[in-house]
């Protein structure tokens, strides 16, 4: 069941009650939170799916798996979240699951959301609208049954303030447990970069010491699953070393997914990486 709607609509309360309900009938359900900027399950820049056990509250949900986006923005990261929607939708084992999408739903958030329809065919559709603007997307899916619903009274708005203060509260709750780790560059593979690929960069500017310092990664295990969130400290290309902040146990590192994202220990948004610099 994938659930779409705007910002501050109530989607992720649905996805709570609809959980629940599901859950008190007997089925087994998993939750999907497909919302990179707002998460309720996992950390930010992430694709999250949490298979729900017993009665714990959505809000109590820890991730069973996680897939690496990048960014907490969608735009300029449709291909990601789409990839990263269907990986947790194939890996969720259960009689159900419940999708709950970012709130961009108008010009490129059509898009995305039509991308997401084509590429998970859900059984159906919650839309949470308040003037049917969904109806451009119920339209040009017909064979997807929609559940058309209006926002809770009880949905409240949220300042753009208040979302990046608790984007920065996610972060700095997740690497509260992190530590200081210096890896090998030759034992590890490094994805989404021209780094060590033998390719210059694009831009000299680019090898300062400092390039990659704070940069947001995803860390990958030997199956090539993302098994937690990392911050470069440093890459020493001439020791060829890197230095990782994450809590995420040496032993399970195979692999970096370079993000888009420079981010603080603090959780603070530092900047973002230029496409294509390195």
């Amino acid at each position: 069941m994938l659930v779409i709607g705007g910002t501050d609509c109530g989607k992720t309360s649905y996805s709570g009650v609809l959980t629940a309900m599901l859950r008190a009938a007997g089925a087994t359900v998993a939750f999907i939170d497909a919302d990179i900027g707002q998460k309720d399950v996992g950390p930010p820049a992430t694709i999250s799916l949490a298979r729900l056990q017993g009665e714990a509250a959505l809000a109590q949900a820890r991730p069973d798996a996680l897939y690496f986006v990048g960014d907490v923005d969608p735009i300029g990261h449709f291909l990601p979240m789409i990839v990263g929607t269907r990986r947790m939708a194939d890996a969720a084992q259960s009689d159900f699951a419940v999708i709950d999408t970012a709130g961009l739903i108008e010009g490129p958030g059509r898009a995305l959301n039509a991308y997401q329809i084509e590429s998970l065919r859900p059984d159906a559709i919650v839309a949470i609208e308040r003037a049917r603007e969904l109806e451009p997307t119920l339209r040009s899916h017909p064979h997807c049954p929609a559940l058309r619903l209006r926002p809770s009274s009880r949905a409240a708005a949220k300042s753009d303030a208040a979302r990046k203060r608790a984007r920065e509260r996610a972060f700095r709750d997740y690497f509260a447990a992190a530590r200081d780790l210096t890896l090998d560059l030759e034992r590890l593979a490094m994805q989404r970069t021209r780094l060590l690929a033998g390719e210059p960069p694009v831009d000299p500017r680019a090898l300062a010491p400092d390039f990659a310092d704070h940069l947001l990664c995803g860390v990958l295990d030997a199956q090539g699953e993302c098994s937690g969130l990392g911050l470069i400290e440093r890459i020493e290309l001439p020791a060829r070393r890197l230095r990782l902040h994450t809590p995420v146990l040496r032993a399970r590192i195979r692999a970096l997914q370079l993000g888009d994202l420079y981010v603080g220990r603090d959780g603070r948004f530092l900047g973002r990486r230029r496409p294509g610099l390195f």
